[in-house]
């Protein structure tokens, strides 16, 4: 079990590897961030919903979150492309975006269509499950709301907890899925069927990865979570702080580039996942062609992202 845990975290120490040497991996999934922002914003603050029908405000609702499925899986598509690129030695962000648009964009799109339908539904069990006037205290947009806003700072609850496990959850699956576009060029329905299996077949893995980047992401989003507590004084003791705007300015940009690298992580540890899944198979090929015993995964060696091994891709 402790080798299991330990080959895991190899994967999250990778990936901040691959990060250090190639920061351009973080350029797709910041993009979004930047058209994120401020239209959860203006969701927030400036659309009148009250002005608009329960259909028309649930259509809305759901466009938003299809078109938010669809960047992000596009930006998972453009990071896989890279990595590609990378491993034949030709590492251009701009090559790997305009092969993400030419080949993968079709394939992408059904599955950012099931994706939303799902998020749109745990979204609703959600604001059905909230507390009456939770987060409406304030209608007004300032830098702290903002701040709040963006970092989904609230009240906890279990129901709304386990929601969010489940929507990081179905975000990972996604994200497993979506090697077998970029890599294996595999239609919607095979892709879907193949990242299912990748995920029955190591689901001791998934929930490692799953464990690991929530804790990851628990640590990185402590010094904001250290503003709200001492700027909104919950508690009651001690009192509020109120801090300038340039504070809550600062904090917003830093939630910006946590929750960035905070799908990055979840990004990278199913890609490679999958990419070990890929060796795997690989081996086990290779064992029924002589004759010999099949290899475990576990017995099978990381492939390295960075070797620069276009083997790992034929």
């Amino acid at each position: 079990m402790a080798g299991s845990w330990s080959k895991s975290w190899e994967l999250i120490v990778h990936s901040l590897r691959v990060f250090q040497a190639y920061p351009s991996f973080l350029l797709p999934i910041l993009t979004v961030w930047c058209l994120y922002a401020p239209s959860v914003l203006y969701l927030r603050y400036g659309y009148p919903w009250k002005l608009h029908g329960f259909p028309e405000n649930l259509g809305v609702a759901f466009l938003f979150i299809f078109g938010l499925s669809f960047l992000i899986l596009m930006s998972c598509a453009v990071v896989l492309e890279l990595i590609k690129r990378i491993e034949i030695g030709e590492p251009s962000l701009g090559r790997a975006i305009a092969k993400a648009i030419d080949k993968d964009l079709l394939r992408v799109l059904p599955l950012a269509v099931v994706w939303a339908v799902i998020w749109f539904t745990l979204t609703v069990i959600e604001a059905v499950l909230r507390k009456k006037g939770d987060g409406d205290s304030d209608e007004t947009l300032t830098a702290e709301n903002a701040a709040m806003t963006l970092a989904n700072f609230r009240e906890f609850s279990f129901s709304t907890a386990f929601i969010d496990a489940l929507k990081k959850g179905v975000r990972m699956v996604m994200f497993l899925i979506m090697p077998a576009i970029a890599w294996e060029n595999l239609s919607f329905f095979e892709a879907t069927k193949k990242g299912l299996a990748v995920l029955r077949a190591h689901l001791g893995d998934f929930a490692r990865g799953y464990a690991l980047t929530y804790a990851a992401a628990a640590i990185i989003l402590i010094p904001p979570g250290i503003i709200f507590e001492l700027g909104t004084g919950r508690h009651g003791n001690p009192p509020p702080i109120h801090f300038p705007d340039s504070v809550w300015m600062a904090t917003l940009i830093y939630v910006g580039l946590a929750w960035s690298f905070c799908i990055y992580l979840e990004q990278m540890f199913m890609a490679q996942l999958y990419l070990w899944n890929m060796k795997w198979e690989q081996k086990v090929d290779e064992a029924l062609d002589a004759r010999r015993p099949l290899p475990a995964f576990k017995d099978v060696d990381r492939p390295e992202l960075l070797a620069k091994t276009p083997g790992l891709f034929t």
